[in-house]
């Protein structure tokens, strides 16, 4: 029989005490908890040459959220276009938009009529400052996307003079200034967020008590007219790990889905600016029921495989359905690679105007999404919906978190698809209303003064002094209050309050190369009305 030292054996009791008492944390292989918001805009200050947002993404609050200049009509210090007409109606809407472009009547600091931003309509100001999305973390945020974005159309139509960054409008530009923005700033706040580069990391992050941010692009011209391979590897050195690939104009990759009509007029300048507009382009872009004949281009097919090869999570907004489906195909191909529609609507949901829009989402291609492995991040935007019957929560406020409600519940008790937030912030869109406060804002988006009052008289069961009650969803520090609404409605939010879950189990299944079909024989469209 061997016979063992003293030392040694004083070694192992020392070995097996510590690892009873003191187990190794195994932070990769945790599952975390948390939500996650899969689409921001944190570093849009740096877009469009610098010359539409007011504001910043750090720094004091009186500083980074201080006053604009507001100005005429035909100068001030940002969000002014170079028609003078355009800027009084870009930041105006439906009932109770003030707007926040042109003059600034009734958001300027100082005018009688003051109401103060960040606030639900803003399109012009800062929504992500360091200090709110602080706020978000301590309150469960656990994942975000830092979508860095651009859109050389836009620049152009802005004063040379509001331009803070050498007057260069080139997307890829704007693109390398906000990553390297969202780098400094992950660096400089490093004791409570980080960037993740890998599902392991995020899973490392989370459950050492951090935020992870991932690293994604959003543009027209994706790397312009560059060998797509040399600067996909660039980028991903970058630490990028999400791209899509088309914006708001049909591009070198994909034909995209067209919804607002300013972005139709720039896509008939392009084509018109190419010499190459055919009778098809000219029907699916003055005909909300024709769709876009584009899909993915050959250099499409090849750039999502190789992203594929990258394990790189592959975002199909704002592509045609022509291109998802074309997608869908090479997903299949590879094995069930997971599509994900980083921020969009459900289309059954939305009212029936929403719904002749491409860009929302049908529930043919959420089954896609979910066959592959999936998930959707849905927009918080002030949108009318229907009324989801088997939700049980009325739908009396237009464009509020009730509205939010009957979406969600339709895509989690109906399609049963992974929900996070889809909050856009920075990204030009007007978010959920006030429940209660402000003449007509207050669930106002159905434009009918007699509906509005009807419906603000049914409001009831306040979160207390929250700013979401009062000032909408006016930036991201306000994401839980609206998981305390829903839950306050009646609503399981235990997908959306797990969201970064699911996030991570996605990216994870990019690495899978044992991918197979996921059953989708359970969803169920039924139930609007």
């Amino acid at each position: 029989m061997k016979s063992y030292s003293v030392k040694t054996i004083f070694i192992f009791t020392i070995t097996m005490l510590c690892a009873a008492f003191f187990p190794a944390n195994n932070y990769a292989n945790e599952p975390v908890k948390g939500f996650a918001d899969i689409h921001t805009h944190q570093m849009a200050e740096y877009a469009y040459a610098g010359a539409w947002f007011w504001g910043s993404h750090q720094g004091p609050e009186w500083e980074a959220l201080g006053k604009c200049s507001g100005g005429s009509i035909f100068g001030g210090d940002h969000a002014r276009t170079k028609i003078p007409v355009l800027n009084e109606f870009l930041g105006k809407g439906k009932l109770g938009t003030v707007g926040d472009t042109g003059v600034h009547y009734g958001r300027r600091w100082g005018y009688p009529f003051y109401t103060g931003w960040p606030r639900w309509d803003t399109i012009a100001h800062e929504q992500m400052w360091g200090g709110h999305l602080k706020q978000a973390y301590k309150s469960g945020l656990r994942l975000y996307v830092m979508s860095a974005v651009d859109f050389k159309p836009l620049c152009q139509l802005m004063p040379t003079k509001n331009m803070k960054y050498n007057y260069s409008c080139h997307e890829m530009t704007g693109i390398d200034r906000q990553l390297q923005a969202a780098k400094d700033w992950a660096e400089t706040n490093k004791k409570w967020v980080q960037i993740a580069k890998t599902p392991e990391e995020a899973r490392t992050i989370i459950n050492k008590n951090k935020l992870a941010m991932i690293l994604a692009i959003e543009v027209t011209d994706l790397f312009d007219n560059d060998d797509f391979n040399v600067k996909l590897d660039e980028y991903y050195k970058l630490g990028v790990r999400s791209i899509q690939l088309g914006h708001q104009l049909n591009n070198r990759f994909t034909g995209v889905a067209p919804h607002h009509f300013i972005f139709k007029i720039f896509q008939i300048i392009r084509y018109a600016g190419l010499g190459d507009f055919r009778m098809d382009d000219y029907n699916y872009l003055f005909n909300n029921n024709i769709k876009n004949p584009h899909g993915l281009t050959d250099e499409g097919r090849d750039f999502a495989k190789a992203m594929m090869d990258k394990h790189m999570v592959i975002d199909i907004a704002h592509m045609s359905e022509k291109a998802v489906g074309d997608l869908y195909k090479i997903s299949v191909a590879n094995n069930y690679y997971p599509m994900v529609l980083s921020h969009g609507h459900l289309r059954e949901i939305m009212s029936k105007e929403k719904q002749k829009e491409e860009k929302t989402t049908p529930i043919e291609f959420i089954r896609m999404i979910r066959e592959t492995g999936g998930m959707v991040g849905l927009r918080s935007g002030e949108e009318i919906t229907l009324e989801y019957k088997p939700g049980d929560v009325p739908n009396d406020c237009d464009g509020s978190t009730k509205t939010f409600a009957q979406a969600y519940q339709y895509g989690t008790k109906g399609l049963k698809v992974p929900i996070a937030f889809a909050s856009d912030f920075n990204g030009f869109i007007q978010q959920l209303r006030p429940r209660f406060g402000g003449k007509n804002e207050t669930c106002g988006s159905s434009n009918d003064v007699k509906i509005i009052k009807s419906q603000i008289a049914k409001q009831k069961g306040r979160l207390g002094n929250s700013e979401l009650d009062y000032n909408g969803f006016g930036h991201i520090g306000l994401e839980h209050d609206i998981i305390r609404e829903l839950k306050n409605f009646g609503v399981d939010t235990t997908g959306l309050e797990n969201s970064a879950e699911s996030f991570i189990k996605v990216w994870e299944r990019c690495y899978d190369n044992n991918r197979k079909s996921l059953a989708t024989s359970d969803m169920d469209g039924s139930g609007i009305e």
